[in-house]
């Protein structure tokens, strides 16, 4: 293109389809008389409080009792009841293709991860702050055949970087990993927090093939002090926090239609994010020392963003009647200069009807983040200047099997963890020496109605 020359307009039909494809999303098509809804129809989940309104409810309770190493033998409990409400706006107000969502938990209890084990990845997924606090809170515009899009008040780890297999593993990390609760402001926009943010979703992703791309707040604690802690600043969730700026996130997934019964065949997601924040080395200072070195500023060299890619795979490897056995891998990686942990890799299987037990399920998982160059950097100098004796921080493994029984509309799913270089060999703070291999047995009890 010559100097002065306008760069090439695009084709008038492709922005034509552009501009009606928004339109639909936005705007609810006209009412017809012969679209009336069947009132006696049920609700996915809950029960119906009216036709086109429904209400669930549900509660998990988590006691876990360490047998060995971490921080101390001992036991803990921690539990959750949840809330939630979902409206069909085009039944209640007429408008078609609307919807609305809100959910809220309270949580009581002790965290075993800071209590028992110390290690990065928690035993429980439920494990936070003690209090009550407001979830997501959303609304939603559906249109068949295109998606949807989803404003509001949204936590990440509903959608994104989930593996369905992994649904009945207790352990967080194989939720919303520990490489994104650990590189990301306040663990990420996941359990416990949601945090401002829009979701766009086209074609089927949940059912088939599609994509999925979500903007978040970056920093769903808000603006607080080194001292204070995101869950704590973020209390009651409430804040609606804009600090520290923005989250992003796509996910483009491929697979098969689930059969009338078990899971699909087969599904594969890829995935990337990218954060537009502050984020500190975890082993240079601005002038390029090791923040180990006795004449470093202690200052973090500060870099003005962060990203990382993901991939999923999951498949059912067998399929019998009323049974079924699928498995899953993932894989997270995110640069090493600016996140402690480099490298994530997990698997796992569910095998649902074992032993000829329909209802029953027994999973598998096992699970391995690896701390960067920056972080086992950082060790070596610490070793070379002052402390010759502190380990270096390689790797932390978790490995869970659990047996989910349902008796009546409640499940009880007892559980065994076993990790190994719990907080991947960070040594404790009273004794000087890194954490021995903990092993912890464990019940879940759940239900929802």
């Amino acid at each position: 293109m010559k100097h002065g020359d306008l760069p090439p307009r695009a084709p008038r039909g492709r922005t034509l389809a552009l501009l009606a494809a928004l339109s639909a999303l936005l705007l609810p098509p006209p009412a017809r008389a012969q679209e009336t809804p069947e009132p006696e129809e049920a609700c996915e989940t809950g029960s119906v409080l009216t036709p086109g309104l429904c209400l669930s409810t549900g509660f998990i309770v988590d006691a876990f009792g360490n047998l060995r190493g971490g921080l101390r033998r001992d036991v803990s409990a921690v539990g959750q009841l949840r809330l939630g409400l979902e409206a069909d706006l085009g039944r209640i107000a007429g408008l078609g293709g609307w919807s609305l969502g809100a959910s809220a938990i309270g949580i009581y209890g002790k965290q075993p991860g800071a209590g028992l084990t110390g290690s990065l990845a928690p035993p429980s997924n439920i494990e936070a702050l003690s209090t009550v606090r407001l979830m997501e809170l959303w609304v939603q515009r559906e249109v068949e055949g295109w998606g949807s899009l989803r404003v509001g008040q949204l936590a990440a780890d509903t959608e994104f970087a989930v593996a369905d297999t992994a649904a009945n593993l207790v352990n967080g990390t194989f939720g919303w990993p520990v490489a994104l609760g650990e590189g990301l402001p306040s663990g990420g926009i996941a359990y416990p927090f949601a945090a401002p943010g829009v979701r766009l979703a086209l074609g089927e992703p949940e059912e088939a093939s599609g994509f999925r791309l979500g903007l978040f707040s970056g920093d769903p604690g808000g603006r607080y002090g080194q001292d204070t802690e995101g869950q704590r600043h973020n209390r009651y969730g409430v804040n609606f926090s804009t600090a520290d700026g923005a989250f992003l996130i796509g996910e483009a997934v491929f697979g098969a239609r689930a059969p009338e019964e078990g899971p699909r065949p087969w599904v594969a997601k890829l995935g990337a994010w990218y954060h537009s924040g502050g984020f500190d080395s975890p082993r240079y200072d601005a002038d390029g020392r090791s923040l180990a070195d006795p004449a470093s500023s202690g200052e973090p060299r500060r870099f003005h963003n962060n990203y990382g890619g993901y991939g999923i795979g999951e498949a059912t490897l067998w399929r019998g009647e009323g049974q079924s056995l699928a498995a899953f891998a993932r894989l997270f990686a995110a640069p090493s200069d600016r996140n402690l942990v480099s490298l994530q890799v997990d698997g796992g299987f569910a095998w649902a009807g074992p032993f000829g037990l329909r209802q029953d399920t027994l999973s598998f998982g096992a699970s391995q983040a690896r701390i960067g160059r920056g972080g086992r950097g950082l060790d070596e100098d610490t070793q070379a200047f002052s402390d010759p004796l502190r380990p270096v921080r390689r790797h932390e493994t978790v490995l869970e099997v659990n047996y989910d029984l349902p008796v009546g509309p409640v499940h009880l799913r007892p559980l065994a963890q076993w990790y190994i270089h719990p907080a991947a060999g960070e040594p404790d703070e009273e004794t000087g020496r890194k954490l021995r291999d903990a092993v912890l047995l464990g019940m879940r009890v759940q239900a929802e109605f």
